[in-house]
């Protein structure tokens, strides 16, 4: 009960005061479109401190704030309303069905079952094989939960039902699908914050392994990115309650601020826009499962 009476605190009074703060100190957000590359990959709730002290090939790093604190939200600014018909957008992230047709030249995206690194690569290749005159953003749903590696089987092991979210994959069978772990398990002590930790820097490397994977196979300037970062149980608010996740209520540095890493490249590919050729959609009940699965949707909705 007094967690959610500090959450409508924060939601109800502190988000406005702490937006406007954040604003004036950090400034907009970049607007990753119009900068120059050939391919962008963005790693999904991917902190900037995290990925500063992970990061192990050569590049140029910066901070800069993202225009979103969750995927819409970033996809909405940078995304809709603009006509990208010379890219090609390649994602596990869900949230590309509220897009437009018309958006990108097509999309790719990756089945909820297979939303692992190694199947958005292999999607990542066959794009760039298939359209090798369009840019190329790439969606990998890691370091976000749910969370893959020793670590989180480890916790699993440790934890009763109250604290693991059976996604439609799990309920499904789906081959490396696993229940997600939920934050409540560190909120409560059902496990040291210090799993959590290690969770996530667990799933940023194999994050970076299958980036560095992607980057060998494909040509021009890539850069690096996040559409948003993570809040790892760090204290925010009036009350100074433990916070997880991208809880959109407030704006913090954990959940704003993200990497921008340069690889440049002498080769540039040349890119040409045409008419976009469509996408094949999912189910509308499908998207929103799936979304509901991933902490974005309430109950019900």
């Amino acid at each position: 009960m007094r967690t959610e009476i500090c959450k409508i605190v924060d939601d109800k009074i502190y988000s406005k005061y702490n937006r406007f703060k954040f604003d004036r100190e950090f400034g907009e957000g970049i607007d990753a479109i119009t900068k120059d590359w050939d391919n962008l990959i963005i790693l999904d709730a991917c902190r900037y401190d995290y990925f500063a002290e992970q990061i192990d090939i050569d590049g140029s790093l910066e901070q800069v704030i993202s225009k979103g604190g969750r995927s819409w939200e970033f996809m909405e600014a940078n995304f809709v309303g603009r006509e990208l018909h010379d890219t090609v957008y390649v994602t596990a992230n869900l949230h590309v069905e509220k897009l437009d047709d018309d958006v990108f030249y097509t999309v790719e995206t990756v089945p909820a079952s297979k939303r692992n690194p190694e199947h958005v690569v292999k999607a990542a290749k066959e794009a760039h094989k298939k359209y090798p005159d369009k840019r190329l953003i790439v969606h990998f749903m890691q370091p976000h939960r749910p969370y893959l590696g020793p670590t989180a089987d480890k916790a699993r092991d440790q934890l009763n039902d109250n604290f693991l979210r059976y996604t439609a994959g799990v309920q499904e069978g789906a081959k490396h699908t696993k229940p997600k772990i939920d934050f409540s398990a560190f909120r409560y002590g059902e496990l040291p914050i210090e799993w959590l930790y290690e969770l996530y820097e667990e799933n940023l490397d194999i994050a970076l392994d299958h980036t560095y994977e992607l980057l060998e196979f494909i040509d021009g300037k890539s850069v690096i990115t996040a559409d948003h970062g993570e809040l790892l149980g760090e204290r925010k608010g009036i009350f100074g309650q433990r916070k997880f996740g991208h809880p959109g209520n407030i704006k913090t540095p954990e959940a704003y601020i993200v990497p921008w890493f340069t690889i440049k490249s002498k080769q540039r590919r040349e890119i040409l826009a045409d008419e976009p050729i469509g996408w094949d959609r999912l189910d509308d009940e499908v998207v929103k499962n799936r979304l509901r699965e991933l902490g974005y949707l309430e109950p019900g909705i």
